[in-house]
């Protein structure tokens, strides 16, 4: 199935407000979703919706929820997200911190009782469009299993960077595991295997299958590095915001039984406040052209700075569609006949 950057974004906005999201909320989460589809990961993209769709169904997700600052200073704030929709409400969490930093030079904000906000690098990038800094990072279920050990007990807590640059911010977007558990699902759906590494079986030990890597944990990219990295972020988006951590942190995939008991945490910066932004910007970008002007290792035709593969992958799906998986539309389909909605009067 091939839907445009617009259908897609129709698609989600209907089925959400079906089920009680207001247009704000409906409209934040199908942004974020389709920018995870146009820019290749499909695993934060609509193969998410069937997950939120049936939390919002049976309560553990809640329509219009009543988000609000329940503690603040002029360069920080603390938001109780009201269990709503997470893309909704980390979008309104990195607007207050965008908007702290243009008066104090830097903004944070800390968020608890929100759900999965889809891919971290969109709300890095909303702080680049204002000319700043965004830095970005949440946690999940405990998916990965630390350096040496076999339990999964750290989430994959995503970070993302986004530095403003021309023609194109500098955009770092990385789980903390090899692969993020989205991409073993995305795997599962469409029967294909896993490289080795992504994950260990409950036996410890490394596995291509999937199903076995879901059974068991994730690894941690780079090592003991990845490691130390996805622990020390797990406490920034955990207990420094009042949010669970560790194998407390649950239903970031589908809040089945309860409530998500996962967090955010989101830094805008000025480059203003530490001298010249234009000059700031000047100087990145210079320094990028001096990176793609370097020497290349053999084979290599081109050196690449982090976000270009995504932005470039958004150009080719806005022209020529957005792949979706069969086995995400065979599902989306039955979940709307059962809504009353007609995606074909969407398309």
């Amino acid at each position: 199935m091939i839907l445009t950057f617009e259908q897609e974004k129709a698609i989600i906005r209907a089925l959400l407000q079906r089920l009680g999201a207001n247009e704000e909320e409906a409209s934040a989460t199908a942004e974020v979703l389709t920018e995870g589809d146009l820019r290749g990961f499909g695993s934060h993209g609509l193969l998410r919706l069937p997950y939120i769709l049936r939390a919002l169904k049976r309560g553990t997700i809640i329509a219009n929820a009543k988000v609000k600052v329940v503690k603040e200073t002029p360069a920080t704030a603390l938001i109780d997200g009201g269990h709503g929709l997470g893309h909704y409400v980390a979008t309104r969490a990195m607007r207050l911190a965008i908007e702290k930093a243009k008066k104090q030079g830097i903004g944070a904000v800390g968020v608890h009782n929100t759900n999965h906000f889809g891919i971290a690098g969109c709300y890095a990038e909303m702080a680049t469009r204002e000319g700043l800094i965004g830095i970005v990072t949440t946690t999940t279920d405990a998916l990965v299993h630390p350096w040496g050990g076999m339990e999964p007990l750290l989430g994959t807590n995503a970070l993302a960077i986004g530095i403003p640059s021309k023609p194109q911010p500098i955009l770092l977007d990385m789980a903390m595991s090899v692969a993020a558990r989205g991409k073993l699902v995305e795997a599962m759906k469409e029967g294909k295997p896993i490289p080795e590494g992504w994950a260990i079986g409950p036996d410890g030990r490394p596995t291509t299958d999937p199903m076995r890597g879901l059974k068991g944990a994730l690894s941690p990219f780079g090592g003991a590095k990845g490691y130390g990295l996805a622990l020390v972020l797990e406490i920034l988006a955990g207990p420094l915001v009042g949010a669970a951590m560790g194998k407390e942190v649950v239903g970031t995939l589908e809040p089945v039984e309860g409530y998500s008991t996962k967090g955010d945490f989101m830094i805008a910066i000025d480059p203003a406040a530490f001298g010249s932004a234009d000059e700031f910007i000047a100087r990145v970008k210079k320094f990028v052209a001096q990176l793609k002007k370097s020497r290349k290792a053999p084979g290599i035709k081109e050196i690449l700075v982090p976000g270009e593969p995504e932005f470039r992958t958004r150009e080719t799906r806005l022209k020529e569609g957005i792949p979706i998986a069969e086995e995400v539309w065979i599902e989306l389909k039955q979940i709307a006949k059962e809504l009353g909605v007609d995606l074909k009067g969407l398309k």
